[in-house]
């Protein structure tokens, strides 16, 4: 059985199962390199949650600590990451739960990622705060959307 179909068959399971992983993950203090419970940054949080589901997810892109202005030096550092997992996911409309939506915060560098929690919620971490979750209800967060990859 794909994913696909056990996640149609299942939804209520995985959304409850969803919601408790991102319950025990709010409020976790934003740590630049962070992968634990003490701190995380966005791969951080994203790894972590998919931890807590049992699913495997790389913890960093083998090249070594993210200097903090990685964004200035190698701008394209965490998109080639990212498009190396799953499919992508056009519009932000067509997310679903697990997908992991990423943005453009500084300029035109993707800077951020987050893991959605149903079709518009998704839990994320921001620079100087705490682990959280937003909406897409928010215009910010549609503007600054810059795709998704879907791991399932």
């Amino acid at each position: 059985m794909e994913f696909n179909d056990f996640l149609k068959d299942n939804y209520e399971q995985v959304k409850n199962r969803v919601r408790e992983v991102s319950n025990k993950l709010l409020g976790i203090p934003y740590l630049h390199n962070g992968r634990s419970y003490t701190g995380v940054d966005c791969l951080g949080l994203i790894y972590l949650f998919f931890k807590e589901l049992g699913i495997e997810f790389p913890v960093d892109d083998e090249k070594g600590e993210i200097a903090e202005d990685w964004y200035l030096t190698e701008p394209d550092r965490y998109i080639n990451g990212l498009q190396s997992l799953g499919t992508e996911v056009g519009h932000y409309r067509d997310l679903q739960i697990l997908d992991i939506p990423y943005f453009r915060l500084y300029k035109n560098v993707i800077t951020h990622t987050a893991v959605m929690l149903d079709e518009k919620h998704f839990l994320h971490v921001l620079l100087d705060r705490e682990v959280r979750i937003d909406s897409f209800d928010r215009r910010f967060w549609r503007v600054k959307y810059a795709g998704a990859r879907r791991l399932f």
